[in-house]
């Protein structure tokens, strides 16, 4: 594979030591801070990807490597994975860059490559510990959930609660029903984590390239963000797998779960596009930027409110609310 097109003469010449830096710093806040890892992941592989597609391949590999050495004291597992991840959306960015590929491969390319790294990860941790580590780590997991009630924290929460033994118990039962289920719904979950990580890894990349002078394709305007009609069958789906195991109960585990994996990650979608319609209706009636971000705040953190998006996505698929040019 050539890339000896790549125009490297307005490329600006970036510090390999500060590109180490900024890689330890993704690493540390990827590691300890794990409600906000998502953005830091995204980053994480952002300077090896500056350097390679600036044609400094020794670079980046030293970048990767040097970025990542420390947490082999603690996973070395762990660490091979993410260095793979570093070096592989780094290539994958060279030749995005070189043949000047659309946003959505980079973004379905770099989501395949961190699906693919989570596997990874399951299989060789599986192959080094000679044991099925989901089946142990789920064992672990519902042996915690049957014991909650006897949880420090929860006997203390136990206290401030103005409510009697019997009530407790009641809440207690209800709270491990729904912890006991979480599980089948961690493929979803992931697949929308590695979503979201994917869309922030591009903007970052795009942002960081823009700075030392390497042409990356911009994502679209936030009010212009769309989905083909037809993946609303995902939610469709979804829902029919939910009703039909009322009326056969021989599937209802697996169906059920798969319905409602399908309306996590469909919904998920749909709540994008519905924030991204209403965004463009705003800017339409020339609404402050602020206050935008306020409404929109707001109604994320409202759990009636917020399911207003995905349907409000799902009136625009069909009635084009912002009038966009669709094929």
């Amino acid at each position: 594979m050539s890339f000896d097109n790549l125009n490297t003469e307005s490329i600006k010449k970036a510090n390999l030591a500060a590109m180490i830096l900024f890689t330890v710093i993704a690493l540390a806040l990827t590691v300890f801070i794990p409600f906000l890892n998502f953005l830091s992941l995204a980053f994480l592989s952002v300077p090896a990807a500056m350097l390679m597609v600036s044609r400094r391949v020794r670079d980046a590999v030293i970048c990767a490597f040097a970025g990542i050495i420390l947490l082999y004291i603690f996973n070395y597992i762990l660490a091979t994975v993410l260095l793979v991840i570093v070096l592989a959306i780094s290539f994958n960015y060279r030749y995005i860059v070189s043949k000047d590929k659309e946003t959505s491969f980079a973004l379905l390319s770099i989501f395949a490559i961190f699906v693919l790294s989570a596997a990874l990860f399951i299989l060789v941790a599986a192959i080094e510990s000679r044991q099925n580590i989901v089946t142990e780590a789920l064992s672990e997991y519902y042996k915690y959930v049957d014991n909650l009630a006897q949880d420090p924290v929860v006997k203390n929460y136990q206290s401030l609660l103005l409510i009697d033994s019997n009530q407790f118990s009641a809440l207690i039962g209800q709270t491990q029903a729904v912890l006991r289920y979480i599980p089948k719904l961690v493929p979803s979950f992931l697949l929308v984590y590695f979503g979201a990580v994917s869309i922030f890894n591009y903007y970052f990349s795009y942002l960081f390239f823009k700075r030392y002078g390497i042409s990356l394709k911009s994502l679209p305007a936030f009010k212009d963000w769309d989905l083909p009609w037809f993946f609303c069958w995902g939610i469709i789906i979804g829902i029919i797998l939910i009703i039909i195991p009322q009326f056969n109960r021989t599937f209802y585990t697996v169906m059920y779960a798969i319905g409602l994996n399908l309306i996590i990650v469909f919904g998920f979608l749909y709540l994008i596009l519905g924030a991204s319609v209403l965004w463009g209706l705003f800017e339409r009636i020339n609404f402050k930027s602020f206050w935008r971000y306020v409404i929109l705040i707001f109604i994320f953190l409202t759990p009636g409110l917020i399911l207003l998006l995905p349907v409000l996505g799902l009136i625009d698929i069909w009635a084009n609310v912002r009038k966009l040019k669709r094929t």
